[in-house]
């Protein structure tokens, strides 16, 4: 059984050296789904001797990359482990060589393997102790093909498909072992800004405004985070990037910006995006007055303040 890597990859030059050496680390294979990167991801790739690069002249989204991606691993004889990574995503390497290495008598063909997914907030070091979205959490991440799994391939332009083939999969197992950590949390105004980006997209896509914002309202900032330090064990053998590379530019921002010039940026007014400076201003400068998002979807402010008490007599007690 050979452990393959799937990652789709858009502009992901700031955290590609430090993915590529933790999978480096535990598969066999790694194949990469670049979608037209014009930041250096793809020669960051042929650094590595384990990827097998797939270059896109267009850019999908990651649902369809993720279905080119297995069946470009189906080329591979055998009943293998499909590692579905993005590329913002880290696990300590010999904690994966040592977990698949002791249960291999567990990893039968159409297993599905659920990992603990782990948010560091604004630190390589911290992460996100408590919140239902964001706390550690099992996450079916990877997957032994049976050779007749296969995705439900009936919403090819749906951006929150599952990362395996969850309905075909025979079996569990959970690996509380192995914490993958998402760094998408770790720059906060890229993440603001590709928050954004679904937003948009999928207003673009013909969804409500109001829905959107309700489902994406955790992601909006929040002060009283709850962190915690992070083990040493969830670290061994990572390198994080620089988090300066957050005053850059993302391609999140650009395409959101060329939105704004194709449909004008009233256009996404009702949208929850105008928190992001770069944004707002864009929108003020063009319109000529601050925009008025759709906030529909919260409670009024009577239930907001009931709410508010009942979780603060909540945090009394619970110092008591």
């Amino acid at each position: 059984m050979k452990i393959i890597g799937l990652v789709p990859v858009r502009n992901e030059a700031w955290v590609l050296p430090h993915s590529l050496a933790s999978l480096s680390g535990f598969c066999d294979i790694i194949i990469v789904s670049d979608q037209n990167s014009d930041d250096g991801s793809r020669e960051i790739c042929r650094h590595f001797p384990k990827v097998v690069l797939l270059e896109s002249a267009e850019s999908r989204i990651s649902t369809q990359v993720r279905w080119q991606l297995f069946d470009a691993a189906r080329g591979y004889d055998g009943c293998n482990l499909m590692w579905c990574t993005d590329a913002d995503e880290l696990v300590a390497p010999a904690a994966a060589r040592g977990f698949f290495a002791a249960r291999r008598d567990d990893l039968k063909p159409g297993t599905i393997v659920e990992c603990m997914f782990v948010h560091p907030w604004h630190s390589p070091v911290r992460y996100r102790e408590y919140h239902w979205g964001y706390a550690p959490q099992f996450k079916a991440l990877a997957f032994v093909d049976d050779r007749r799994m296969d995705y439900d391939r009936s919403r090819p332009n749906s951006i929150h498909e599952p990362r395996v083939p969850i309905d075909s999969a025979r079996a569990v197992l959970r690996a509380g072992e192995l914490h993958v950590l998402h760094l998408q949390w770790l720059l906060a105004g890229r993440t603001q800004m590709r928050q954004a980006w679904y937003r948009c997209r999928e207003l673009l896509d013909g969804r409500p405004a109001r829905a959107i914002n309700e489902d994406y309202a955790t992601t909006l900032p929040d002060p009283g985070v709850r962190t915690a330090e992070m083990p040493a064990a969830w670290l061994e053998g990572l390198t994080f990037p620089d988090l300066a590379i957050d005053r850059q530019q993302s391609w999140n921002e650009r395409d959101i910006l060329a939105w704004f010039n194709e449909h004008g940026p009233a256009f996404f007014e009702r949208l929850e995006i105008w928190h992001i400076p770069v944004l707002r201003q864009a929108f003020v400068r063009r319109v000529g007055r601050r925009p008025r998002p759709d906030r529909s979807y919260r409670p009024s402010w009577p239930v907001r303040a009931a709410l508010f008490g009942r979780r603060l007599a909540a945090a009394v007690r619970g110092r008591l």
